[in-house]
């Protein structure tokens, strides 16, 4: 596989996990709506007793995402690529996969903490630089002292993670060592705690759920703990800002999960081919 051709798919796959794409379909289009997420979340939430509250009206207004497509371009010498080391940085990819776990913290008063897991799809681009397309599943624990908390519950995030990293050691060291920076495309999932009744296209409507996208950027550091011709083996702790979405799927306006900071720690093991 060429090194253009190899960038191209992992774009397009990267686009087409991340944001919007998370999930399938679109709602239609509704105009109009006022209802903000922090009022869904208060009807929502478990009470004895509450006060009847009018219906808000809702609209639908989906953020989406676009990206480009980069070409690299490879110069090869005269070489036999037959006496060239797989490590030698002939210009050849190296692909790797791999398995990432580990956990985090955010920043606000809506989160206590979360849990990611999630394949890892990469490639050797050179003999130090390697690019990375993380498919995570992450577990965010909503603080139950929090509206979000309150209202919500059954929370996930689906998203497609896009970095890049350059090894500081050689490649035949025994331990590695790289700055990273990358970003991040997801979407948070949740039901209510109780089905919100709500005024949609000038007809009543109930909805038991909804989700929000986000996007993050961050940068970091890690270490390869076993770092062998096939085998990797490391951790790697990052932090960045993430930045929701204006509005829910169901339109309901985003004024519970202001943009945050938030710092990872993730464990992984890779396989070289």
């Amino acid at each position: 596989m060429t090194r253009p051709t190899f960038f191209v798919a992992l774009l397009l796959l990267a686009l087409a996990a991340g944001g919007c794409a998370l999930v399938g379909g679109s709602p239609p289009e509704r105009y109009g709506g006022s209802a903000t997420l922090s009022g869904a979340a208060r009807a929502a939430a478990d009470s004895t007793q509450k006060p009847k509250r009018k219906r808000p009206d809702v609209g639908d207004q989906v953020p989406t995402y676009s990206g480009g497509e980069g070409t690299v371009t490879v110069e090869t010498d005269e070489l036999d690529s037959s006496s060239r080391s797989p490590d030698s940085g002939s210009g050849d990819l190296a692909p790797v996969i791999g398995i990432v776990t580990g956990g985090g913290s955010l920043g606000g008063h809506e989160f206590e903490g979360f849990g990611l897991g999630g394949l890892d799809l990469g490639a050797f681009v050179g003999e130090r630089w390697r690019l990375d397309l993380g498919l995570l599943v992450l577990s965010p624990n909503l603080s139950a002292t929090s509206l979000a908390g309150q209202g919500l519950k059954d929370e996930l995030e689906l998203a497609a993670d896009l970095s890049a990293r350059y090894y500081l050691t050689p490649p035949h060291t025994f331990l590695g060592v790289y700055p990273l920076v990358g970003m991040r495309f997801g979407t948070l999932f949740w039901n209510f705690r109780k089905p919100v009744n709500v005024i949609a296209d000038g007809h009543p409507k109930t909805i038991e759920d909804d989700y929000l996208d986000y996007f993050a950027i961050y940068g970091g550091a890690g270490l390869s703990l076993i770092q062998s011709r096939h085998f990797h083996s490391g951790l790697n702790l990052t932090s960045g800002v993430r930045a929701y979405g204006d509005k829910t799927f169901e339109g309901f306006r985003n004024d519970l999960f202001p943009a945050t900071g938030y710092t990872q720690l993730a464990f992984e093991v890779t396989y070289r081919f």
